[in-house]
């Protein structure tokens, strides 16, 4: 296992089981914090016992999978973030990977975590392949897309979306 110390306190690692149920109640924040970035749910929606079931399923998947990173700090859960092979690049020589789900908790934030955490995203797929990383941030999160483009990201696509409603 890979591990990043950028100031004394702060830890990055591949998550392991044992830190699932410090993962968990972090991957709902960051849900609840993405529906104020995308509408397409309600909070009670986003809550239900199906989506709780998704959501533990996906989480330990990722984990058992060793692609899920943790940033802790002082012990302390502060950030974590996921990536996976992209398989929609077909017939390509390059390996792309996906970072997706950064997360650093607001208590924390401003302080670089953010960046150390998708450095060390950033070697890990390096270390399983990658010759590219890719990450999408929504539209409306300017800090993180002012963040990524700092770290040297450039915007390659737009992803365009719009609601059928079939009254129209």
């Amino acid at each position: 296992m890979h591990l990043v110390t950028t100031t004394a306190p702060l830890s990055i690692s591949v998550a392991g089981l044992d830190d699932l149920s410090a993962i968990e109640p972090a991957w709902w924040r960051l849900l609840n914090h993405q529906q104020t970035l995308d509408d397409r749910g309600s909070s009670a929606e986003l809550r239900s016992q199906t989506n709780a079931d998704r959501v533990r399923r996906f989480l330990e998947s990722r984990v058992r999978q060793g692609r899920l990173l943790i940033a802790r700090l002082e012990g302390e859960l502060v950030g974590m973030c996921t990536f996976s092979p992209d398989g929609f690049i077909l017939d390509s020589s390059t390996q792309v990977w996906e970072i997706a789900d950064v997360w650093i908790e607001p208590h924390v934030r401003r302080r670089g975590f953010a960046t150390a955490l998708v450095r060390e995203c950033e070697h890990e797929c390096k270390m399983r392949g990658a010759d590219e990383v890719r990450l999408t941030v929504y539209a409306l999160n300017d800090a993180a897309v002012g963040l990524y483009q700092r770290l040297g990201y450039t915007i390659t696509s737009h992803t365009l979306s719009r609601c059928l409603d079939f009254d129209e």
